[in-house]
């Protein structure tokens, strides 16, 4: 999958570059150069996609598919707990609403076939 993944230097001022996947909270690696720096994200992209299936986490799409793929708007009744937990995970997350349930429902779909 295409990520967006930004590589920059270090603000601590060694000299290593920082690369972050924009859509995975909290994926980032290192490398004393920007090429060393986006071969390492690599790695940790996997280990992080890995890691959240394992802990049952939602998986954001890459933002390119989320531009370019149709969507479209439908009512949906949640109890209010139910609705203060869906909110207090997203936040935690950086998620919208939308994006969390869409994640969930195509996560739950998919471990059923």
């Amino acid at each position: 999958m295409e990520y967006t993944v930004k590589i920059f230097p270090d603000p601590e001022g060694d000299g290593d570059f920082i690369a972050e996947v924009e859509e995975l909270k909290g994926c980032s690696a290192f490398g004393s150069t920007p090429e060393e720096a986006l071969q390492e994200i690599e790695t940790t992209m996997e280990l992080w996609i890995e890691s959240a299936k394992k802990h049952g986490q939602p998986i954001p799409k890459p933002k390119y598919q989320k531009i370019n793929e149709p969507k479209k708007r439908f009512n949906v009744m949640f109890p209010e707990s139910l609705l203060k937990d869906v909110d207090e995970y997203r936040g935690k997350h950086g998620l919208k609403r939308s994006e969390l349930l869409a994640a969930a429902a195509e996560q739950y779909i998919s471990s059923t076939h």
